[in-house]
């Protein structure tokens, strides 16, 4: 009989969703039960029912989710959905293990709304960064996307509006849910930064009708590729050149000036790309 594998990747990803697991519970623990801010999804449902009866947070959070994994199981693949009840089930249980010897942040609700957005943002980067997601409204979402075609990112913005304002009602403090809406910015920000990286970039499209001396300019004194595209003024029926190169940040000053040596005429649109892959910049993998 062939013996079964677990690849070391895989190992290494189920270590990451139990290390951010543990980092989220800190941070709700720490710094947003013990002031009360609101949070969106099973999450907050789960606080409330800690607060209105004394209910276990990881117990209610798990279950709750069965449900909601029973729900998008289907859409969700085998892989994703195991390492979503593997993380539901981590952090729920590290949640009621350190609730009683867990020592509380009382302070101002302000910076406990930053620190505790921070902190649990590098929490769910973690859980993210390794395929699995801590569940709740992200399934209805998902499910209601494909039943109804309605839009995954309003639809969990909705739902999440509604579970923050009603806890901030059960809580008797209105000024909770402005608190609470800045830990979930301050969240969804760290999230972005770990799951796509903060090697963000600078893309440069050129149109210009002089796509050597560009091109010659930018790979001469910024070492940078171009890749040029023939293309065709629809206003005017002018032939033109499409170049698109990857520059860093601080080299988009030197970018614009080349452009403008070569060619006073081209027009050119820059924009962030969150992470680059390739020669000079990230090996794919990283």
């Amino acid at each position: 009989m062939k013996k079964l594998r677990f690849p070391k990747e895989e190992l290494l990803n189920y270590l990451f969703i139990t290390v951010g697991s543990l980092i989220y519970a800190l941070g709700q623990l720490y710094f947003i039960k013990p002031l009360h801010i609101p949070m969106g999804g099973v999450s907050g449902l789960a606080l409330v029912a800690n607060f209105l009866w004394s209910m276990p947070i990881g117990v209610v959070t798990i279950v709750l989710n069965i449900p909601l994994l029973f729900l998008g199981w289907r859409n969700m693949g085998r892989e994703f959905f195991v390492k979503t009840a593997f993380a539901i089930v981590v952090s729920s249980v590290f949640t009621d293990i350190l609730e009683p010897i867990l020592p509380a942040y009382y302070g101002e609700m302000l910076l406990a709304a930053l620190y505790g957005g921070v902190v649990m943002g590098v929490g769910y980067g973690l859980i993210f960064r390794a395929g699995g997601t801590t569940g709740g409204v992200d399934i209805i979402s998902k499910w209601l996307n494909g039943k109804m075609d309605l839009p995954i990112g309003a639809t969990n913005f909705v739902i999440n509006m509604f579970v923050i304002i009603g806890s901030a009602l059960i809580y008797e403090n209105l000024d909770s849910a402005l608190y609470a809406m800045i830990t979930s910015y301050l969240t969804s920000m760290v999230i972005d930064k770990m799951v796509y990286g903060m090697d963000v970039q600078k893309s440069a499209m050129i149109i210009t009708s002089k796509p050597k001396e560009v091109a010659g300019a930018v790979m001469e004194e910024l070492h940078r590729g171009c890749t040029g595209m023939d293309a065709t003024g629809m206003y005017t029926g002018d032939q033109r050149t499409v170049l698109i190169c990857v520059v860093r940040r601080h080299e988009t000053g030197t970018l614009k000036r080349l452009i403008l040596e070569q060619d006073e005429q081209a027009f050119m649109m820059i924009s962030n790309i969150s992470e680059v892959f390739g020669r000079n910049f990230k090996r794919l993998g990283q």
